[in-house]
């Protein structure tokens, strides 16, 4: 169901298309990796379209076989959503979503949640595809998930893309309360958890550092 701050921001959103100012952005990153906290944070602060591929597969943002086409490089703001592998592993443990459900629209083979090392491979090729093709495209911006646990950085993140993509913006700076498949998020619990520094997570925020500063 539609909320009131999403119905509002369409209508407006269609007034700033007809003086050309509208933008759209789209999210890619695999499930339970903070996605429907992050669309909601950004819907709530700044005044851009969400492209959610309902007609288009290749805008859905679970998809680890996106086609990067001139469409999606030209007219998009592509957010790619980093949550590393341990941290992720262990959400999909505790609440897999639809993860393995969607696997057979893919064409990928199935997977449990015991098959570690095939999980391990999945989240590495889903993010090597966007590092490498990162270092191309200008309006691919990485978050890092470590990023969003504070209300400044968040404040940041928002400031930095209003500047950079040129986004009008609400007055009052919001959080989202209640989020999709997530009660709450135990920042404490994270905060704790190890980071695992292997390289993958280096170039991303290697990649993160070239465009802003790193939040973490």
């Amino acid at each position: 169901m539609i909320k009131l701050y999403q119905l509002e921001k369409r209508i407006i959103n269609k007034f700033l298309y007809l003086f050309g100012k509208g933008n759209t952005f789209v999210i890619y990153s695999p499930q339970r990796s903070f996605s429907n906290f992050f669309r909601q944070l950004i819907e709530m602060n700044l005044f851009i379209n969400y492209e959610q591929g309902k007609k288009n597969l290749n805008y859905y943002k679970h998809n680890p076989k996106v086609k990067l086409d001139i469409n999606l490089k030209k007219n998009f703001i592509i957010f790619i959503l980093y949550k590393e592998f341990n941290l992720w592993y262990e959400s999909i443990k505790r609440n897999p979503a639809d993860f393995f459900l969607k696997l057979d629209n893919f064409k990928i083979k199935p997977m449990t949640i015991k098959d570690k090392k095939k999980l391990k491979k999945y989240h590495k090729n889903f993010y090597d595809f966007w590092i490498l093709n990162a270092l191309k495209t200008k309006n691919i911006e990485f978050i890092n998930f470590r990023e969003v646990l504070n209300d400044d950085n968040n404040r940041f993140l928002l400031n930095y893309l209003k500047k950079k993509y040129n986004l009008m913006s609400n007055s009052i700076f919001k959080i989202p309360t209640t989020v999709r498949f997530s009660k709450t998020i135990n920042k404490k619990r994270i905060l704790k958890f190890p980071i695992t520094k292997d390289t993958q997570f280096k170039k991303i925020n290697n990649l993160i550092k070239q465009r802003r500063d790193l939040l973490i």
